[in-house]
């Protein structure tokens, strides 16, 4: 038996020291009682190669199965023909959106304070602390425009900034556009940015154990996954709060406030504004496209973007404006944008069709051959979607312009303009927009004070109010709540629950391998599939007559390979095939593993595949487990192993996915694990996971836990090592030392 045990990524002496800090005080004080930088690299490879085919192919896979449900969806909208329909439509959707996200908190006190304000150039600002839910400090900026009648009311912006660790103190330029052009903006710091980081570097506080924003999401939304809800639903709220917060404000009117954000922050905002009526005009930049072009590119980016089963669901990108309609919503892309502008230019072609049936204005007509072939504009434009010509009154707006991600300086003034024509009182489309009193290139925030746009007076919430709620603990709060003792199951009911919250759907028996692959021996070994998803590793087959048993071995990657694993890995392959056994030695999807970036050390390299999955109601376990019942009909298959006699033996994550198989293919007539997780359950008190993504089933511990399945097995599972929550598993497929068995 390989033995393992857990340790540190080595990168980073300060991460291991900060996680063991971070994890003794968290532990020690009574909230935990025991029970980036912007948008980064494509996850998807540019082209096949040995290293990553594996992960190419499966994205593939995956990617039509998205498009078989992009497709009945576009032709159920396809369909609406009548306000009516159209509104029956958005009630289905909302429903449906809250039950994916999880149902939003109560409504509590908001306990606002403002601590400090700052005088600038035609405005002030606020410091301000509000809490979204008991504890939950939320940090934010209030600019509100000088010389203003106190009886006026004003319009209001909430504004969400991109993926930046500087979180609100990164939208001071934007915010003082809308501020200079008459309206009060709230701009405040998501969950895992500016000064809300959620796993804080005790070494350094305001550094994130993440190692960026999109880290922090992701890491965060892990334990919400599990009790079948999605950390989109944190996001929201905070939002919807900021809405709360604006309305009890002297100087707002509270019928017109309206939503802005870029990149990431545009994600918050089409989530929450869609769902929010009370949000009167919308603004999102840089994020909306279609999933038939982003998976086709850079795939899911981010976890609160990535809602589990949403595209399963019949849900896609136009579901976030058509929810709005009819209220004033404007799309807005750059040419050039990691988010393909092809997409945002389908999505606004269905949402313009849709908002046409709530008023005439916002039509567009069908695109002729030659808009639909035509080149992308290179200058700012608008409604380029359509060939007629769409008055700036109308509700559904298509602004663009040139460059990159974010790049929208070029079109601030048709930005501004669309939200003062919407908000403001007798605007019309020729009110004069006033530009931010900057030049090119200077940033407008470099002659405030150091901490002027700092809120908590350590610039954390963390360590300012260390009493504070994290979603750590909200969510193991809401975990007590929705999570109830499992009903005892037969172990045919209990494989049918791995079977829908895994989303395993090979059926036992299905392959039927060829004369050839029965007769290959010894050697490199290839289990094919039509799909392209080979499975690839190692075969012997003893020269004695069989039939002989039989012993899968799952391993994450080669056995020829020059780490500690595959050295460990090839020497228990080794032993085996002394014993007189028909051993496969073999990697589950993807295979070979191949390359991802990450979006931190601490989740892993499957983080994205996840993600992606994840969308279309698959998992990474789920693929495994698949890949588990055909490699088991393969081997059954061969006349030289004995059927009655197949075991398998696994470690760390793949020794959870043959826990899985075990209980649904009974062929398996042992399986010997170590190092595997223990329980959900303990993941769910783990106030950092490390190393857990590839392990998370969305919903898993609402239908079983890891000890249901050992209790199934019985006498069929040698166990040994078991893993808690808090231990790092990234590397519990490490093994450091063989043993005998």
């Amino acid at each position: 038996m390989i033995a393992y045990r857990t340790v540190f990524p080595p990168q980073s002496k300060i991460l291991r020291f900060g996680i063991s800090c971070w994890l003794m005080a968290a532990t020690a004080h009574p909230s935990f009682s025991q029970k980036d930088g912007a948008q980064t690299a494509a996850s998807k490879p540019d082209a096949p190669s040995a290293e990553t085919v594996g992960r190419t192919n499966l994205y593939v896979h995956l990617d039509e199965i998205a498009t078989g449900y992009t497709a009945v969806r576009a032709a159920e909208v396809a369909g609406i023909q009548s306000r009516a329909a159209a509104e029956a439509r958005q009630a289905k959707v909302h429903q449906l959106v809250l039950s994916l996200m999880g149902s939003l908190p109560e409504r509590s006190p908001l306990n606002a304070k403002v601590l400090g304000s700052t005088q600038g150039d035609g405005f002030r600002v606020e410091k301000v602390l509000f809490d979204s839910q008991p504890g939950f400090h939320v940090t934010a900026l209030l600019y509100v425009p000088d010389h203003r009648d106190e009886k006026e009311k004003l319009p209001a912006i909430v504004m969400a900034p991109g993926h930046a660790a500087s979180g609100k103190a990164g939208d001071y330029a934007t915010a003082v556009a809308f501020a200079r052009n008459g309206f009060v903006v709230l701009s405040y710091d998501p969950i895992g940015q500016g000064e809300r980081l959620q796993y804080p570097d005790p070494v350094r506080p305001d550094a994130s154990l993440a190692t960026r924003p999109t880290g922090e999401h992701g890491e965060a939304g892990l334990q919400p996954t599990l009790i079948g809800d999605a950390v989109t639903r944190y996001f929201v709220w905070d939002a919807m709060r900021a809405v709360d917060y604006l309305s009890e404000r002297p100087e707002v009117d509270a019928k017109r406030i309206g939503a802005f954000g870029c990149s990431g922050g545009g994600a918050i905002t089409a989530a929450f504004a869609a769902i929010d009526t009370r949000v009167a005009a919308i603004g999102v930049a840089c994020f909306t496209t279609s999933f038939d072009t982003l998976l086709a590119t850079i795939g899911p980016q981010d976890g609160e973007q990535s809602i589990p089963h949403f595209i399963a669901e019949g849900l896609d990108f136009p579901d976030w404006v058509e929810l709005a309609a009819p209220r004033p919503y404007a799309v807005i892309a750059t040419y050039s944008d990691m988010f393909p502008f092809a997409g945002a230019r389908s999505t606004v072609v269905e949402a313009r069709r849709f908002y046409s049936l709530f008023e005439l204005a916002s039509a567009g007509v069908e695109k002729s051959e030659a808009t639909a072939n035509a080149a992308s504009p290179t200058a700012p434009a608008v409604n380029v979607d359509t060939v007629n010509s769409v008055p700036l009154t109308a509700k559904l707006q298509f602004i663009t312009g040139p460059g990159g991600h974010g790049a929208l300086s070029p079109i601030m003034g048709e930005i501004l303009g669309f939200f003062i024509r919407n908000l403001q009182s007798g605007a019309d489309a020729s009110h004069p927009v006033l530009p931010p009193p900057r030049q090119q290139g200077v940033n407008p925030a470099a002659s405030l004070a150091k901490d002027a746009l700092q809120v908590t007076p350590t610039g954390q919430v963390a360590t300012s109010y260390p009493g504070g709620e994290n979603v750590f603990t909200l969510n193991r709060k809401r975990a007590m709540e929705v999570v109830r003792p499992h009903a005892a199951m037969s172990e045919a009911e209990l494989a049918a629950a791995i079977r829908s919250a895994t989303g395993s759907a090979t059926k036992i028996g299905a392959l039927k391998p060829d004369a050839e692959s029965l007769a290959a021996k010894n050697g490199a070994f290839v289990l094919a599939s039509k799909a392209g998803l080979d499975l690839h590793g190692d075969l012997f087959v003893p020269a004695t007559p069989g039939p002989h048993p039989a012993v899968i071995l799952l391993v994450p990657d080669s056995i020829h390979g020059d780490t500690v694993i595959a050295r460990a890995n090839k020497a228990r392959f080794d032993r085996l095939t002394t014993e007189g056994n028909v051993v496969l030695a073999i990697t589950p999807r993807p295979s070979p593993p191949g390359q991802e970036e990450m979006k931190s050390p601490i989740l892993g390299p499957f983080y994205l595949l996840g993600l992606r999955a994840e969308l279309i109601s698959r998992s990474i376990v789920g693929m495994r487990l698949d890949d588990v019942i055909r490699i088991t009909d393969y081997i059954a298959s061969r006349p030289d192993v004995d059927a009655t006699k197949i075991t398998a033996e696994a470690s760390g994550h793949m020794g959870l996915v043959l826990l899985h198989a075990g209980v649904v293919d009974s062929r398996l007539k042992h399986v010997t694990v170590d190092h595997v997780l223990s329980s959900y359950r303990s993941l769910l008190d783990a106030p950092l996971p490390m190393g857990a993504a590839e392990d998370v089933i969305p919903g898993v511990v609402l239908r079983y836990d890891i000890p249901d399945l050992t209790k199934a097995l019985g006498s069929r599972l040698s166990e040994s090592d078991a893993l808690q929550g808090t231990d790092d598993l990234s590397q519990s497929s490490t093994p450091l030392k063989t043993l005998s068995k």
